[in-house]
C-alpha cells in the first residue's frame, strides 16, 4: 500500500509553517495527499498548476495566476474539468495571487479544498515538498537495532537471542548513538538514501535480556541518542558453528549487499561466538567501510602487496 496523508492531517501538521488557511468551505478533508512512480501513471505529490502532468496538491503561483485571469469563466471552468481529471486532492494559492471565486466554488463541488498560504510560489513549494517528502516515501519496518558508528547509519540485524540489543549497548558505552532498537522502520527519501528512525514507543528505550527495559537517556544523557541516520551498512550476526565455520570471508574481497527499498546496502556477516569482542569488530567494520566509501580497499592492498612478494621472488631466483 502507497504511503498516504488525509488532507486533515496535512493542515494540521503544516499550517503554520506553511502558513495555511481556507480560501474554500472546510471539504474534502479526507481526501489523501499521494505520490506515484508507475510508468503508465507518474505524478508527483506537490507541484505548480498543469493539467497535462499533473499533482495531488497544485499549486497556484504568480505565472499560472496571471494566466488563469486571462481566460473567460468557460474556459476556466474547462481548465479546471481538466485539471479534475487527475488525482488533485487540493489546491494552495500563494501569497498575493489570486484564484477567481468561480473556479473555488467548482473546487467546493468536486469536494476540493482550496487553501491560501501566505508564503511565495517557490518557497510554499520548497517547503511543501519537503515536508511531504519523509511522509509520503516507500518504508519497511526491520527487525534489529539500528546505530550511529563513526558517523554511519549502521543496523544490525540477526536471529533471535543472538545479542543484538547487548552489542548496541556496548557500543553506546562506548560513545555511539542508538537510534532505535527492536524494530527500524526505513525510509526510500531520494533516489539514493534510505533513511531510518524509531518506529514505536521504545523510541529512547532498549529491551536487554537479564536486564529488561533500560533507558538509554537515563543512562547515557540526551547524547547518547539520535533521531534518524541515513542507512549505510548493514552487520548480520551469525552464531558461529562448526557447519558454517568455512562460510566466513576470510580475505574479505567479496562485498556483500542486502536489499532495503530498492537500494544495495553493504553487508558484513559477523560471526557470534565466546570471547569475541563484538563492539570492537563491529566499529572496525565501520572503520573499514569509511576507507572503502574513501576508494582504499584492505584486501586488494594485500593482494597487490602478495603479487609483488612473489614477483620479487621469482626474479630474484631468475
Amino acid at each position: 500500500m502507497k504511503p498516504s496523508l488525509k488532507i486533515f492531517k496535512f493542515f494540521d501538521l503544516y499550517k503554520h509553517k506553511l502558513q495555511l488557511s481556507f480560501a474554500s468551505a472546510s471539504v474534502g478533508l479526507d481526501r489523501e495527499i499521494m505520490f506515484s512512480r508507475q510508468t503508465n501513471d507518474t505524478f508527483e505529490a506537490v507541484d505548480y498548476f498543469n493539467v497535462i502532468r499533473t499533482s495531488s496538491i497544485v499549486v497556484v503561483g504568480f505565472q499560472e495566476s496571471r494566466y488563469i485571469r486571462k481566460l473567460t469563466p468557460l474556459e476556466q471552468s474547462s481548465l479546471l474539468k481538466t485539471l479534475f481529471q487527475g488525482p488533485v486532492s487540493a489546491v494552495i494559492i500563494s501569497a498575493e495571487n489570486q484564484l477567481p471565486e468561480l473556479m473555488i466554488r467548482q473546487c467546493e463541488q468536486k469536494n476540493i479544498a482550496v487553501f491560501r498560504s501566505s508564503l511565495h510560489d517557490s518557497e510554499l513549494l520548497d517547503k511543501t515538498r519537503h515536508y511531504l517528502t519523509p511522509v509520503l516515501a516507500d518504508h519497511v519496518d526491520e527487525h534489529g537495532v539500528f546505530v550511529e558508528v563513526y558517523s554511519l547509519g549502521l543496523f544490525i540485524t540477526g536471529e533471535s537471542g543472538v545479542g543484538k540489543s547487548e552489542l548496541a549497548l556496548a557500543l553506546v558505552a562506548k560513545g555511539h548513538r542508538l537510534i532505535s532498537d527492536d524494530i527500524t522502520r526505513f525510509s526510500r527519501i531520494s533516489p539514493d538514501v534510505v533513511d531510518g528512525e524509531c518506529s514505536g514507543l521504545l523510541n529512547g528505550f532498549m529491551e536487554v535480556r537479564g536486564l529488561g527495559i533500560v533507558n538509554i537517556r537515563a543512562m547515557f544523557g540526551a547524547n547518547a541518542l539520535k533521531s534518524n541516520k541515513a542507512l549505510r551498512l548493514i552487520v548480520n550476526m551469525v552464531s558461529l558453528t562448526h557447519e558454517n565455520a568455512a562460510q566466513f570471508d576470510r580475505l574479505g574481497n567479496n562485498i556483500a549487499t542486502r536489499n532495503v527499498l530498492g537500494l544495495e546496502i553493504p553487508e558484513v556477516t559477523l560471526p557470534v561466538a565466546p570471547g569475541r569482542n563484538l563492539a570492537v569488530l563491529v566499529e572496525a567494520a565501520a572503520r573499514n567501510h569509511l576507507l572503502n566509501i574513501n576508494g582504499y580497499n584492505a584486501a586488494e592492498d594485500f593482494i597487490q602487496r602478495q603479487k609483488t612478494a612473489i614477483a620479487e621472488n621469482k626474479w630474484l631466483k631468475d
